[in-house]
């Protein structure tokens, strides 16, 4: 498929992708330093709800950043931004004195997550610019660097709007994960490295509100039905299938959050698109949707696979309606595949994994 070509080709060109959450308390800078490294310039930002995602690339390495949300309320939502990550930008407003215990704080509670543990840390004092910012020694004292023997750390001084220190800081960060893909030996994202023969995948499980996508990630997770609720925001779990690790985002469906959607596209290599068989009425609904996600660039390579779901109730329509429904013999150019499922019994959901755990493979 071109998605694991085009891997091999940024590879051999030396291109390095590597993952990065930048996280800090809120007003720190955070969504400022994102879109002036991404497009040289200052955006007006509004506090960031949730997180804003974009590529940014320095010198050999390409970085997909994960801006996420600073207000207390939300700090918690942050373990969800972990998983593959390879370093941490974690930013602090240098001239907000009365704040660096409760930054200390928040830093400590992150570095110690296991999924963190080996994470590079790149801390940028921001705001230097005003005249009783604290230095950057100041800064290393409150955060308590100077106690991290195990990590590999770096601060530097900066500020947002006019770009100082941000290049020399990336500049740092871009040499350390060379050295880790160095010393690691992988030639591809980590997103993709295989472990013997061991696969790990990126899914999207998507589909409209109501139609089971959580109560299949649970069902597929931990082999029992859990008691759900609508997904506000998403869930992540990573599961294993055979030769496959599958690393799976649940993102939340009602129509407000569709838009959202777009944020979980990149490194993805295939798609768990669910519906409500049983549902007849927002079929055609649930094919806009679709229709709008597979002609996303960053999707177009990649697997589709389509459940069924509720498959046990007298009047879900069959594999081929809902195929028909959602006109998938159309797609020429993907590989796709539609399965009968019932969520809460679990019928259905095995044969569908083993179906893409196969093509996969063959990626």
């Amino acid at each position: 498929m071109g998605g694991g070509a085009s891997i091999v080709m940024n590879e051999l060109f030396g291109k390095k992708a590597m993952r990065i959450v930048m996280v800090g308390l809120d007003a720190a800078g955070k969504t400022t330093i994102l879109y002036k490294l991404k497009l040289g310039e200052v955006v007006t930002t509004t506090p960031t709800i949730g997180f804003n995602v974009e590529t940014t690339e320095y010198k050999n390495v390409s970085f997909t950043v994960w801006d996420v949300g600073g207000q207390d309320k939300l700090r918690p939502l942050w373990r969800h931004y972990y998983s593959n990550t390879q370093g941490i930008i974690f930013v602090l407003d240098s001239n907000d004195k009365e704040r660096l215990m409760e930054a200390r704080k928040e830093l400590e509670r992150l570095t110690q997550e296991d999924e963190l543990r080996d994470a590079i840390l790149l801390v940028l004092a921001n705001k230097k610019d005003l005249t009783s910012a604290c230095s950057v020694a100041d800064v290393t004292d409150a955060l308590g660097l100077q106690g991290m023997q195990n990590r590999k750390w770096h601060i530097q001084a900066t500020c947002a709007t006019s770009g100082d220190g941000l290049h020399e800081g990336m500049g740092w960060l871009s040499a350390e994960m060379c050295k880790i893909a160095d010393i690691d030996g992988h030639d591809t994202p980590p997103i993709y490295k295989v472990f013997g023969e061991k696969a790990i995948m990126r899914i999207l499980m998507v589909g409209l509100d109501g139609a089971g996508k959580t109560t299949i990630l649970y069902k597929l997770k931990l082999g029992e039905v859990v008691t759900t609720i609508p997904t506000i925001g998403f869930n992540v779990e990573t599961m294993e299938y055979k030769n496959v690790s599958f690393t799976v985002f649940d993102v939340g469906s009602q129509d407000k959050l569709r838009p959202l959607w777009k944020h979980y596209y990149t490194n993805t290599q295939a798609i768990i698109f669910v519906v409500d068989s049983n549902d007849k009425e927002r079929l055609i609904e649930a094919r806009k949707e679709l229709e709008r996600m597979t002609q996303e660039d960053e999707l177009r390579d990649a697997i589709l696979l389509v459940f069924a779901n509720k498959k046990d109730l007298p009047s879900a329509c069959s594999v081929a309606d809902v195929t028909d429904a959602l006109g998938l013999q159309g797609m020429k150019n993907r590989q796709w595949h539609t399965q009968a499922t019932c969520a809460t019994s679990g019928d259905g959901l095995y044969e569908g994994m083993e179906w893409l755990s196969a093509e996969m493979c063959k990626i």
